[in-house]
């Protein structure tokens, strides 16, 4: 369980902490505009739609752990060839893989959650991690926000970012594959 929590909250807060300060970044560090801005924001919210369908149909053939992990290795992706790329195709390829990787990770939590502790206390045990991810989902932008004010650059919170979703990705490869049965 606290493997499950942690895990969904790294995920969480680097998710969450690069999409909400993705548009500052692209109008303080990269000088986009803010059509252009938008055009990679509106990329990423499509491809978080794609992940969705696409984690969830992997979710049906293969380990839900597996799928997990493929999610968070995606979120982890992303983030540095966005923060750190230096065309806007590097940045477009980045958004589309972060993308697949944000869609993918609300809804995997669940599937994951269902796999390993089956549906009787389901209810309870996401009640507790959505919530958690919930705070994390809160604080990350912030301190991303913060890193980044007293850097002057979004390179640190990038190195923040990866190392957050890199943790969650450990936290999911120590979960169990699926429910014991005794």
């Amino acid at each position: 369980f606290y493997l499950l929590t942690l895990g969904s909250m790294c995920s969480i807060a680097a998710v969450s902490g690069t999409q909400q300060n993705l548009k500052l970044f692209l109008s303080l560090d990269r000088h986009f505009t803010q059509r252009d801005a938008a055009s990679v924001l509106s990329l990423v919210l499509a491809f978080s739609i794609v992940g969705r369908l696409l984690i969830g149909w992997l979710a049906d053939r293969f380990s839900k752990k597996y799928v997990m992990l493929l999610t968070y290795l995606l979120v982890a992706a992303g983030i540095p060839l966005m923060f750190l790329g230096t065309t806007r195709l590097t940045l477009y390829v980045s958004g589309a893989i972060f993308g697949i990787g944000l869609g993918g990770d609300y809804m995997i939590i669940p599937l994951m959650t269902a796999e390993i502790f089956g549906i009787e206390i389901l209810g309870r045990l996401l009640g507790v991690i959505l919530t958690a991810g919930g705070i994390a989902e809160a604080a990350s932008p912030w301190l991303i926000g913060r890193l980044r004010d007293a850097t002057g650059s979004y390179r640190e919170s990038c190195i923040v970012l990866v190392g957050i979703a890199l943790l969650g990705s450990v936290a999911v490869l120590a979960l169990p594959a699926r429910r014991r049965t005794a």
